[in-house]
């Protein structure tokens, strides 16, 4: 032998090497994108309408408010109150998306692709999406809020910034011009990040020097130490440029974190600072439902989606916005 190796390709049924096996698309994976850390179905309570248009009373809060004199003299009829109501009003405005899959594509599609579900899926997401950046843009607009501020000092600096002290500021702010406190507080994913680890928020929380759990705070800590019902984080994101361009990604909260009183139900003579107004009419899908039907003109079936709502802000005082956290 003179040391070399003898390498013979093996032989299988006439089949060598890349013969041996074509490549064919994985039936067990895909991957894609589906919209993460969407808040906008916990916001605001749901009251559902038997009209797409309509009026809601609100007695004004002047009159409730304001101490009476109470004095009666012997004889004297009690001293009459005056009280005011006005209105406002909604319109459940249409949403929809829908998808037209081919019939050729519906019987060629590979079974990985799940093709029906995706596309309900696509529609589904995208009335999600709008949802979410609809009422982030509501609940960003100074406007819509009873106060706000802009930080000079952020929650990134953790010598000078001093997320506690503005948190109690808009607690302030809210209980000084309606006499509630704020039950929820929605954070930006960027307000969240710098939040949780200033080390002011972990001392408050937790205690000077104690670093049990990590270096930051849970949602249910702030909540249960701040008193609020519901500590909401809005993490997700948007793609802001126009189809066939290149992405450019944000986030959809922004930089924000919103203070709220928000009703835990709608109900008589409960104030809110908003409420989502929606309306089922006859023949449409359940609200964010998907129907599909056949289009036999096209030849395609068609899955669309709908909702009639709208997403009122009803007493901009129980707001109070904090931007450039």
């Amino acid at each position: 032998m003179d040391g070399t190796v003898n390498r013979q390709v093996k032989n299988y049924a006439g089949a060598t090497g890349r013969d041996l096996h074509i490549d064919a698309p994985l039936s067990n994976l895909t991957i894609g994108y589906r919209p993460k850390g969407l808040i906008a179905p916990d916001i605001y309570p749901l009251v559902k309408v038997g009209n797409q248009s309509g009026i809601y009373y609100i007695w004004g809060s002047n009159e409730f408010l304001r101490i009476p004199n109470t004095q009666r003299a012997p004889g004297a009829p009690a001293k009459r109150v005056q009280f005011s109501v006005s209105s406002g009003t909604y319109y459940a405005s249409n949403r929809a998306l829908a998808n037209e899959l081919p019939y050729e594509d519906i019987s060629n599609a590979d079974a990985a692709l799940q093709l029906r579900q995706s596309a309900g899926n696509r529609i589904v997401d995208g009335l999600s999406l709008d949802w979410e950046n609809k009422l982030a843009v509501t609940l960003t607009t100074t406007t819509n809020m009873g106060s706000s501020t802009s930080l000079t000092n952020r929650w990134n600096d953790h010598v000078n910034g001093s997320p506690v002290e503005d948190f109690f500021a808009g607690k302030e702010s809210i209980r000084t011009r309606t006499g509630y406190d704020p039950n929820e507080m929605v954070f930006s994913g960027h307000a969240w990040a710098r939040f949780a680890r200033h080390p002011d928020v972990i001392k408050y929380i937790r205690g000077a020097g104690d670093n049990v759990g990590g270096g930051s705070v849970t949602q249910q800590q702030v909540a249960a130490a701040f008193e609020l019902d519901k500590v909401l984080i809005g993490k997700g994101i948007k793609n802001t440029e126009d189809e066939g361009a290149p992405a450019v990604y944000t986030d959809i909260w922004s930089t924000a974190a919103v203070m709220l009183y928000v009703a835990s139900a709608p109900a008589l003579m409960e104030p809110s600072h908003g409420y989502t107004f929606w309306w089922q009419p006859e023949g449409f899908p359940g609200r964010f439902a998907t129907e599909r039907r056949r289009d036999d003109n096209i030849k395609a079936e068609i899955v669309e989606t709908h909702t009639f709502q709208d997403e009122r802000v009803t007493a901009a005082e129980f707001g109070y916005l904090i931007v450039n956290t």
